[in-house]
């Protein structure tokens, strides 16, 4: 067969192996012929993600490999943040790469998930070394209220702003709603960042703008403001790009933070807690001259709820419709009187299904046929009431969930599952209550989603979906049972382990409750070699040695015939295991 690929000039297959993984490229394309092979081995913008390293073994013999291409590596990822095992990657990598800045003297971007204070205080040095990085991702693991969420993350963030000359992008993700303090830096230290995300994180914009004066894009929570409330810091000069999430908002609020932005063309609000005197489009018109991109979505206030519907008239003038060419649409809950006003096309991924009961009545300043492509995510509980015409909106719907009572099965059979295409569901979670679903209906509604990768039920519901076989599901969450469950409901016999891996036959994650009738020896003495990481749960706040069997690893060598394996506890007393 003839090799059209490698008689490209080099400029190009390099622009053809931007878009290719390195395993891809070191495991596919450089075999293909010597040429190939050379060129490919010359490239100096390899983009490394490990979360798709699963086995520890493999883990190991890839770093091994990877010391010859390590200055090639401009892009660095341990990104999955479902994947348990990425704190004993990172603790094992840099362990392995100590003099880090040596081997990856190239690396430009890293993306760091689950870091907890403990984790960042081992690392953050190393990272301070890569005198190349630019761009800085920290995903940051929840931090239990002990230990003091905000002063921790406000611990670091200061670190990243201030790590390095070099760095100009910078992302902080939070599990915890965390607000962070800078005012005992403020005056003090000047930021380089000149990009900067803060997801779940609120901050002061004063003290933020006094610290980044170089900004030019920034995406953040901010601190609630009185109305009242005066700014009195000039904003970033070159801040092109504003993203905000606020609560309580009033229109004199925008007006202030947006004084002085003379760069500012991309903007997105939004906005919990909103009052109508937001609802002005006139208004807006008078401060968004200058922008080119306008997005929002604004859920009002619980006072606004019994007044009179928003009237979409000021924004249909020729500013809003012809100018700008931006559409407004407006969801008014029937029932309660709760309402949104957003930008079209619809800009988050979610959509508050909780407040909106019965029968909506939308209104837009442009196209009817509405899209909530990017909302993805749906859960039902049993006072889930959504017309369908709504339902049929979600056309990218990956991941959904149902609460514990009974009758959220039935609503999710009758009233949401004939409008939405279940096979794009990728993630279903069903929780520990006692559920009175029949056996084959259940497994027949499964089966319905044949994307489904990821799956979270308790015992009695997944012993129902033993009689098939489900190749496709790669994450496995056995939830607690009820407490008023039978023995036989909350464990498994060894004839039934067995079972249990013969249908679930290519499983990477598993993670259980520790439960005594659950039969944990025998569990993790046949699992099969598809499985990567194992997660046990114990109760929180407990000490091991007052909690009887607590899985440590002395435990794990005296009742198991696990070995080489990793082992990590977080603080909650989460037990994973990296095969």
């Amino acid at each position: 067969m003839t090799d059209y690929l490698s008689n490209l000039p080099v400029e190009l297959i390099y622009k053809i192996v931007d878009d290719i993984t390195i395993f891809d490229i070191l495991g596919c394309l450089c075999l293909v012929n010597k040429r190939l092979r050379l060129i490919c081995l010359g490239y100096n913008h390899f983009r490394l993600d490990l979360s798709y390293v699963k086995k520890r073994k493999q883990f190991d013999l890839f770093c091994d490999r990877l010391a010859s291409i390590s200055s090639q590596i401009d892009s660095l990822s341990f990104s999955d943040f479902n994947d348990a095992t990425m704190p004993s990657k990172i603790e094992r990598f840099f362990l392995r790469f100590q003099v880090i800045n040596d081997k990856f003297s190239n690396l430009k971007s890293l993306h760091l998930s689950h870091v907890d204070p403990i984790m960042w205080k081992s690392i953050k040095n190393h990272v301070k070394l890569l005198m190349s990085l630019v761009s800085l991702f920290i995903d940051v693991a929840y931090i239990w209220v002990d230990a003091d969420p905000d002063k921790e993350i406000s611990y670091l963030l200061k670190d990243i702003l201030f790590m390095s000359i070099s760095l100009k992008h910078a992302h902080v993700r939070c599990n915890n709603g965390s607000r962070i303090y800078l005012s005992d830096i403020c005056g003090k230290q000047i930021s380089s960042i000149e990009h900067l995300t803060l997801t779940n994180v609120s901050i002061d914009l004063q003290q933020l703008y006094s610290i980044a004066p170089g900004l030019c894009t920034l995406n953040t929570r901010v601190t609630a403001y009185h109305p009242a409330y005066k700014f009195h810091v000039n904003p970033p000069e070159n801040l092109q790009r504003l993203s905000l999430n606020i609560s309580h908002l009033y229109f004199s609020l925008i007006e202030q933070i947006l004084h002085s932005m003379k760069r500012l063309t991309h903007l997105i609000i939004i906005a919990s807690d909103a009052f109508r005197d937001v609802t002005d489009g006139d208004e807006w018109e008078r401060i968004l001259t200058k922008i080119k991109s306008f997005k929002f979505l604004f859920r009002f206030h619980e006072s606004t709820w019994t007044e009179e519907a928003i009237s979409l008239d000021s924004f249909q003038s020729l500013f809003w419709l012809e100018n700008k060419q931006w559409y407004v649409g407006y969801d008014r809950c029937t029932i309660s009187g709760f309402s949104l006003l957003y930008s079209i096309p619809y800009c988050t991924n979610i959509y508050p299904w909780s407040y909106m009961k019965g029968a909506i009545d939308t209104k837009t300043t442009g196209p009817q046929i509405l899209s909530l492509d990017k909302v993805n995510y749906c859960k039902i509980d049993n006072k889930f009431s959504i017309d369908d015409k709504r339902l049929c909106r979600l056309t990218n719907l990956q991941k959904l969930s149902i609460s514990d009572f009974d009758i959220s099965f039935h609503v999710l059979l009758n009233k949401f599952v004939p409008h939405i295409d279940m096979s794009i569901i990728t993630t279903f979670c069903i929780p520990i209550r006692r559920v009175n679903i029949n056996n084959d209906v259940f497994v027949q509604f499964v089966s319905t989603m044949s994307n489904l990768v990821s799956l979270g039920a308790p015992l009695i519901l997944l012993k129902l979906l033993l009689v098939s076989h489900w190749s496709n599901i790669r994450r496995l969450e056995i939830f607690l049972s009820w407490p008023t469950a039978t023995a036989v409901e909350r464990s498994l016999t060894v004839d039934e382990i067995d079972v249990f891996f013969r249908s679930f036959t290519h499983i990477e994650y598993l993670s259980f409750q520790h439960n005594p009738d659950l039969n944990i020896s025998e569990i993790l003495n046949n699992i099969p070699i598809t499985i990567s990481n194992i997660v046990i749960g114990h109760p929180y706040r407990t000490i091991p040695a007052d909690f009887p069997n607590f899985i440590t690893p002395d435990w794990l060598q005296e009742n198991t015939r696990l070995r080489n394996f990793s082992y990590y506890c977080n603080e909650s007393n989460a037990v994973s295991l990296w095969l």
